[in-house]
């Protein structure tokens, strides 16, 4: 079983809303955009391991740490 931890983002200011809002779309279209390429992999026969590299294109809105860290989650996925 597992266990989720949820809980609730209050942003302090407007900056911090556009920042915290900006983090998120990037980390939902960098997942989306993993996601849609092993599809389209694993409906044509091939390997979905052998993907496309997005790091170079949301590491600089993400942080490293983060791209990384999103990838490796949807490889388990």
């Amino acid at each position: 079983m597992r266990r989720t931890n949820t809980f609730e983002v209050v942003p302090q200011s407007e900056q911090a809303d556009t920042i915290l809002r900006r983090l998120l779309d990037a980390s939902a279209s960098l997942w989306n955009q993993l996601t849609y390429e092993r599809r389209q992999q694993f409906f044509a026969g091939e390997s979905i391991w052998d993907g496309a590299d997005y790091y170079d294109e949301y590491v600089d809105v993400l942080g490293s740490a983060t791209t990384q860290q999103v990838t490796r989650i949807n490889d388990t996925a």
